[in-house]
């Protein structure tokens, strides 16, 4: 974490640094346009800081050794055997409820395979939760499927699907929060990053005032 949080603390110094750069060369380079200095300052800080976290994860993802590449990829690719199939099933549910319920761990197992796609050494956050709950979510999800479109029905078989919607909802909850530690990453990244972007519009607002006052002075004294 704390490794993390001083990576993070150098991208935003170098980025910082470098839009500032962009945007006092602009400022003398086109007439001491102020807003077009101001934009070219912000755009550059914001493409070197994306630039240097894109990076930051290729190399942490390069640290993987091949053995756990290649054992990442083959999970991956039988997670997303196990969401194709979860999303045929929605397909035979008659209950809208239960449609949106399937369709929504669908998405959230979609997303949490894209995440790890993109960065592969965020697999061991998600490594339990396909292995383990993805593959009972196949099997359950199915079988409800099948029972539910039987034409009869006993007190048994009742209360076996009504178990299941409920555990559905666990499992909703269940994929949803892995979801997010994948994210927390990108969230904690954003959040410095927004608080950075307020104090350099409200200095850039400040400094802006204070250029007019002055031109202002000079308007008047002249």
């Amino acid at each position: 974490m704390m490794k993390r949080f001083f990576m993070m603390l150098w991208r935003l110094f170098v980025s910082w640094n470098v839009g500032l750069l962009v945007a006092v060369v602009t400022f003398f380079l086109f007439n001491y346009q102020f807003f077009l200095s101001f934009l070219s300052g912000t755009a550059a800080m914001v493409i070197t800081s994306m630039y240097m976290k894109r990076r930051a994860h290729r190399i942490v993802a390069g640290h993987l050794l091949k053995e756990e590449k290649e054992y990442i990829r083959s999970q991956l690719a039988e997670a997303r055997k196990k969401w194709k199939r979860i999303r045929r099933t929605r397909f035979n549910v008659r209950s809208l409820v239960m449609w949106q319920k399937i369709s929504r761990i669908a998405t959230t197992v979609e997303k949490m395979i894209r995440a790890v796609e993109q960065y592969p050494h965020k697999f061991r956050v998600a490594q339990s939760f396909f292995i383990n709950e993805l593959d009972l979510a196949v099997t359950i999800i199915e079988k409800y499927v099948y029972l539910v479109n039987q034409p009869v029905r006993n007190e048994e078989m009742k209360e076996a699907l009504w178990k299941t919607e409920r555990l559905l909802d666990e499992l909703v909850k269940s994929a949803e929060q892995r979801l997010l530690e994948l994210l927390s990453d990108d969230v904690f990244d954003l959040n410095v990053e927004t608080k950075l972007l307020e104090q350099s519009l409200e200095q850039q607002k400040q400094s802006a005032t204070m250029e007019w006052g002055k031109e202002k002075e000079y308007e008047t004294v002249r």
